[in-house]
């Protein structure tokens, strides 16, 4: 390695790349959520156009709950999906605190055993 290398900070999604994927993930899922929700409010839309045109009775109910049923499905799943990515992305930043706090715990412990090592050894 060279010295710029070793001066150099390093990135936090450098050193925690596992978690680093999962937000990244997350940042996806968030697109695709909220197209699911600009596609469900425009259903929304349709339905409530639907009463202003000049269409038989049956065929107006039929495509307003059409509609209707298809926003909830698009909300839902969009919802869905996107409380389910921002649980795991909040798992997996907790999960690379506690090993972050695992790693300085132990080398920590580490560093304490080293003096008394030499210690011994020059005695």
């Amino acid at each position: 390695m060279s010295e710029h290398e070793l001066d150099r900070p390093v990135l936090w999604r450098e050193g925690h790349p596992d978690a680093y994927a999962e937000l990244r993930r997350t940042w996806g899922v968030i697109g695709h959520s909220s197209i699911l929700m600009v596609l469900s409010l425009s259903l929304i839309g349709t339905s409530l156009t639907m009463g202003y045109l000049q269409m038989p009775g049956w065929l107006t109910t039929a495509v307003r709950l059409g509609a209707s049923a298809a926003a909830v499905g698009c909300g839902g799943v969009g919802l869905w999906r996107l409380v389910r990515a921002l649980f795991r992305s909040v798992r997996a930043v907790v999960r690379t605190r506690q090993r972050a706090s695992r790693r300085s715990a132990q080398g920590a412990a580490a560093e304490e055993t080293r003096p008394e090592a030499a210690s011994a050894a020059s005695a």
